[in-house]
């Protein structure tokens, strides 16, 4: 087992149904300065920052989110796999996140994966619960699931540090 984010960072639920994007890579900064040279956003920060990438309801087309994490402000690697790759060509113990087909949430989302233990990780889920409260608010949850539960899309994005940083560590 590696580094156990949960003991340092809360899940964070997503502030509006399209906001998994947000929510995951707010979190996924935080989990990331813990280790590396990155600055934590707020999930109302990246919305802020990022809305000319948003589509009606809040959500952000692939070539969006490519440009939002691939940005100087963020800087993560992204791209796209066959579910199959998961298992076999990740290192998915350090924090990454994963676009892919999740028809409770509505079709595309996103979440942040860490912590491989054979065939499972730990998911931070931003759509959290399914329903959302009386004020509309998710909280967010940390769930393991089966890295099978990625396989219903024929691919899936994967986003994590470049590849200098993973294996170099720092930056500084």
């Amino acid at each position: 087992m590696g580094y156990d984010y949960r003991k340092k960072l809360n899940a964070e639920g997503q502030l509006h149904s399209n906001a998994c994007w947000a929510a995951s890579i707010s979190w996924w900064l935080s989990a990331m300065g813990l280790h590396w040279r990155r600055t934590p956003w707020e999930q109302i920060k990246l919305l802020a920052e990022f809305n000319n990438y948003a589509i009606l309801g809040g959500g952000v087309r692939t070539d969006g989110i490519r440009k939002i994490v691939e940005s100087a402000k963020i800087r993560m690697y992204l791209q796209y796999i066959t579910p199959s790759r998961l298992k076999t060509d990740f290192n998915i113990d350090s924090p990454c996140i994963i676009i892919y087909n999740y028809p409770a949430a509505g079709g595309t989302h996103m979440n942040v994966i860490f912590d491989r233990q054979g065939d499972t990780v730990m998911c931070m889920e931003p759509f959290y619960p399914l329903i959302a409260d009386k004020n509309g608010e998710r909280k967010g949850q940390y769930i393991r699931r089966p890295l099978s539960f990625f396989a219903n899309s024929p691919e899936i994005g994967i986003g994590c540090l470049p590849l200098k940083e993973s294996i170099y560590g720092s930056e500084e």
